[in-house]
């Protein structure tokens, strides 16, 4: 049995402030010891709110730059509570709107599907040397220099957690006192297969049809990042990390070293501390078994510099 360690937040009912416009998810800002605070709601039947406290946690120990969350409940409605990762008199620039400062004819608009969200545009922006890591963060290595150095972490991470929500609105730059640095990363509810039925759980786990088995789920994880403007799908979550990679496989190697350093166990004590009404058993082993095969594969990659 699980004895959840999580606190579980309360909002009063009559806290809301303001709505959050950007996402599909029901969401709303509010003050906490006068700091913003924005609190998501989980859509019901899926384990949207574990898959953001697992990642925030999962970040902490890669020592990657990431929103941090808290689990919360509001009007007996179960989500994640995230202090403003934008400083006072900071704002943040979505990858959207940067693209199309850039590219007139970028559709920022188009979230899903959208072949203009190019490895060679991300790089191009994120290499900028007037562009710094994110505010306040202590890179692991000295050789992590540019933003887009972090941001490789971050499609690392996509890769281990089987994130395929990196579209143009889920990065961003924080432009805070006449500097501008990269974000951190933010938004990773979309990971872990936590939207799948345990049902579905089980027969992964266990059956012996090739093409229904654990290995086959996540490898078909898709990036929403693509290799170039006329290709007809996005990047492979691995694809789109080695690609990255290919523009510094010293950053990437650091960073694999750091994933490297994350072990099972580690990973084992952070479901640990949820409540049992928060994730089945089918759930936290589905998550794990995830994690294990995408940190296996990616530690098997070679790479080298291209």
């Amino acid at each position: 049995m699980r004895v959840g360690t999580y606190d579980i937040h309360k909002i009063a009912d009559s806290t809301p402030e303001l709505p959050e416009q950007l996402g599909t998810k029901e969401k709303f800002w509010l003050h906490i010891d006068n700091e913003p605070h924005l609190f998501k709601i989980g859509r019901p039947g899926t384990g949207e709110n574990w898959a953001e406290k697992v990642v925030a946690e999962l970040c902490t120990l890669l020592g990657l730059p990431s929103a941090s969350y808290k689990l919360a409940i509001w009007k007996g409605k179960h989500g994640v509570l995230s202090p403003s990762i934008v400083p006072p008199d900071g704002r943040l620039v979505h990858g959207n709107e940067l693209l199309a400062g850039i590219h007139t004819d970028y559709p920022a608009n188009k979230v899903r599907h959208n072949r203009e969200h190019t490895m060679g545009r991300i790089h191009a922006l994120l290499k900028h040397s007037a562009i710094l890591p994110p505010l306040d963060w202590q890179s692991p290595d000295e050789s992590i220099k540019t933003a887009f150095d972090v941001f490789i972490g971050y499609l690392m991470l996509d890769t281990w957690i089987a994130n395929q929500d990196r579209h143009h609105e889920n990065w961003g730059l924080i432009a805070h006192q006449n500097h501008i640095f990269l974000a951190p990363t933010y938004d990773h509810a979309a990971s872990m297969g936590q939207n799948e039925t345990d049902a579905v759980r089980e027969e992964r786990l266990n059956t012996s049809d090739k093409r229904r088995t654990m290995s086959y789920y996540i490898a078909r994880a898709q990036s929403a990042i693509y290799k170039g403007k006329k290709d007809k799908k996005p990047l492979k979550t691995i694809d789109a990390f080695y690609l990255a990679a290919a523009k510094n496989p010293l950053a990437a190697k650091i960073w694999l070293e750091c994933l490297r350093n994350v072990t099972l166990q580690d990973c084992e004590q952070i479901f640990s501390c949820f409540p049992e009404d928060y994730i089945s058993p089918l759930g936290v082993e589905f998550a794990l078994q995830l994690l294990r095969l995408n940190r296996k594969r990616l530690l098997e990659l070679k790479v080298t510099d291209l």
